[in-house]
């Protein structure tokens, strides 16, 4: 029974250190600094890349996630303001939106590797009830910039990346399902 438990336990060990490393950072660094990092998705990442070698598609899985995260809002910011300029509130919210919209269609992706249409499906639509603000005219250009309205945002972020959470989990388990 060893490995029909092992990539769902490795992806929660995975997400849980990530967890735990976050909130040890969070701490550790000044309230200011701490707004512009909301949310971790080490914890997702890593899970990708743990399932994505284990179905053998990760360099494709690598390729895909550094194309797709090219005009990440943040980036784009460092390449015309350099490196060391402050992102403002929305553009923090709108890089990690991207990152997770960026996150779903390789999860996706990931998902039909692992056993077809009807996971990607699955995966999906547990991704649908929780998007990214901005996606569809909210998040960035928002008209509402007052503090609820990026808490707002902040939250439905959160929402997001516990809903990949659940979608590589989810993944994961399946994997271990058809393997064992």
């Amino acid at each position: 029974m060893g490995e029909v438990a092992g990539y769902f336990a490795q992806v929660e060990a995975a997400i849980d250190a990530a967890h735990a490393a976050h909130a040890e950072m969070l701490e550790a660094v000044p309230a200011g600094l701490r707004a512009s990092l909301p949310v971790d998705a080490t914890g997702v990442t890593q899970g990708i890349e743990i399932l994505a070698a284990a179905v053998g598609v990760e360099a494709e899985i690598r390729a895909a996630r550094d194309r797709l995260n090219r005009a990440n809002p943040a980036v784009l910011h460092g390449r015309v303001f350099g490196r060391g300029a402050p992102l403002a509130p929305e553009t923090v919210v709108a890089a990690f939106a991207d990152g997770a919209r960026v996150r779903a269609t390789l999860l996706e992706r990931l998902a039909s590797e692992i056993d077809g249409a009807e996971l990607r499906d699955e995966v999906r639509g547990l991704l649908a009830e929780h998007p990214p603000p901005g996606g569809d005219g909210e998040g960035e250009g928002d008209p509402d910039a007052s503090p609820a309205g990026h808490a707002a945002r902040v939250a439905a972020l959160r929402a997001a990346y516990d809903a990949q959470e659940r979608a590589v989990l989810l993944c994961a388990g399946r994997l271990d399902a058809t393997r064992g």
